[in-house]
């Protein structure tokens, strides 16, 4: 018994839920038999007939019932195991009163000791266990109170039998794989959401360098922009500067320009007032002259004044041209 449950136990690790399903005995021997009747198989030894009966099981039905009977067993025995209880001689050949199970792929096993529970025609007594599993025969599913016999537990691979066995070993080892089930559903999940949250970490450690970089270049172009800032603000002040300075010359050369002209219109009324006494003067020169030739019938003075008159003209624009210029 501690054997069992060391291997199972050590197996638990490893296995997902079992299933507890009916099997062959392990000291069965397999034996190439085939179906003879609703109760008997048969095969040759040596070349004696041998005839295999299920100990405890009877026939009583009708011609169609063994019909159905030999088709159900067509199907299922396709692989013969016994558990020999004893063998008699009998004319042309031998009887083995046997524990016979069929099985028609090896998965799992038929005692045809359970035969009743399928077909009423059968009769023979038929055992049960209180037991808080579900097991898996080839007749259909039990849970809590199930046949007794020999079953496989394949979560363990552990045989075993009913009665005889503590199947609330079988009931905690099912619990525990249940457990270990669910908690490998939820490493299996923490496993794949630390993948991607790995992933994850990966994509966004290069996103970080990517931004880092980016940060890198912008404090580059933030450096470099306020430099040109600072160079074109230093401009700026000397153009202002400058600005203000040619704005301060023009107008001082606004306010000299306005005397210049205030000073022009000055000498031009000087020069006009002049030109008009000269003019006048040029009148009464050139009336004086009119009556000195009418009295004397010369002209000798009037040569003179005109003269002079020109050269005073010539005098006067000349200083008005300077003045001008200044």
């Amino acid at each position: 018994m501690r054997l069992v449950l060391v291997l199972a136990i050590a197996t638990l690790a490893v296995t997902a839920l079992g299933q507890v399903v009916s099997w062959v005995p392990p000291h069965a021997q397999l034996v190439g038999a085939y179906v003879y009747n609703a109760t008997h198989f048969a095969y040759y030894k040596e070349g004696k007939a041998v005839y295999i009966a299920q100990e405890g099981l009877t026939f009583n039905g009708t011609e169609a019932e063994a019909q159905a009977v030999l088709q159900f067993l067509y199907s299922q025995c396709k692989y013969v195991a016994v558990e020999v209880e004893n063998i008699t001689v009998i004319d042309g050949g031998e009887l083995w009163p046997s524990e016979v199970y069929c099985s028609q792929d090896g998965s799992s096993w038929l005692w045809l000791r359970l035969l009743p529970l399928r077909f009423a025609a059968y009769k023979g007594d038929v055992d049960f266990v209180n037991a808080s599993i579900t097991v898996y025969t080839p007749i259909g599913v039990f849970t809590g109170y199930v046949p007794a016999g020999w079953y496989l537990d394949r979560g363990t691979n552990t045989v075993f039998r009913l009665p005889g066995f503590n199947a609330s070993l079988i009931t905690e080892i099912h619990k525990l794989q249940r457990a270990i089930t669910q908690l490998t559903a939820q490493l299996q999940a923490v496993s794949a959401n630390n993948s991607q949250l790995s992933a994850l970490l990966t994509q966004l450690s290069a996103k970080a360098r990517e931004l880092e970089s980016q940060r890198k270049a912008l404090e580059e172009a933030v450096r470099h922009r306020e430099s040109v800032i600072s160079a074109l603000s230093a401009q700026l002040q000397a153009a202002r500067a400058e600005a203000d300075a040619l704005r301060r010359q023009l107008e001082e050369a606004r306010r000299e320009n306005e005397a210049l002209r205030a000073r022009l219109a000055e000498i031009n009324a000087t020069y006009a007032d002049k030109i008009r006494q000269l003019q006048l003067q040029l009148n009464q020169l050139s009336q004086m002259k009119l009556q000195a030739q009418e009295e004397e019938g010369g002209m000798g003075l009037l040569p003179i004044l005109f003269i002079a008159l020109i050269v005073i003209v010539g005098a006067l624009v000349y200083i008005r041209k300077k003045r001008a210029e200044e």
